[in-house]
């Protein structure tokens, strides 16, 4: 399965992917900030490259072009993948406030820019308010989701391998 991660700079996209990630038995994390030029060309390729190979593909990055979801729609359909698009929303004063507290900020403009420019998914699969929502919570909503989209337990890491509410 590839999960699209998607949304303005400094929504909580590569927070809550790391976290997914790390709860998630045979993930594998690929993210945008990974590479400096040509990031969504790239991020395709080694798209291309691990789907099929890990259970589950995360992709983290803007995707604010649907031309760039749409590059990975295809990956998916001809590796047989299925793809699950998680739209994560924050407002531009938010993002512009949690980029301000970050170590790696990126400028001012380019957030605005990215805000500005983002084409949000038509329908995507599941849509979190970084605003409202925390980190935890986000990752609990996905895990949820996966287990309802796959009609099976989720087979996490070992230190975390039950959902809240849920028995062995």
């Amino acid at each position: 399965m590839i999960l699209v991660f998607c949304g303005p700079p400094a929504s909580g996209k590569t927070e809550i992917a790391k976290r997914l990630a790390e709860r998630l038995k045979g993930s594998r994390l690929i993210s945008t900030a990974e590479f400096r030029r040509k990031r969504y060309r790239r991020i395709s390729a080694e798209a291309e490259r691990w789907a099929g190979r890990v259970d589950y593909l995360i992709l983290d990055g803007t995707f604010h072009r649907e031309e760039w979801r749409n590059s990975i729609k295809t990956i998916a359909l001809k590796s047989g993948q299925e793809i699950l698009t998680i739209y994560l929303k924050c407002s531009l004063q938010t993002c512009l406030k949690r980029n301000e507290l970050r170590k790696d900020r990126i400028e001012e403009k380019a957030v605005r820019i990215v805000h500005e420019q983002m084409e949000e998914p038509m329908a995507p699969d599941i849509v979190i308010d970084t605003e409202t929502s925390g980190i935890e919570e986000a990752v609990e909503g996905i895990l949820r989701a996966l287990v309802k989209n796959r009609g099976k337990q989720l087979e996490e890491t070992p230190s975390q391998n039950v959902l809240p509410g849920e028995r062995h």
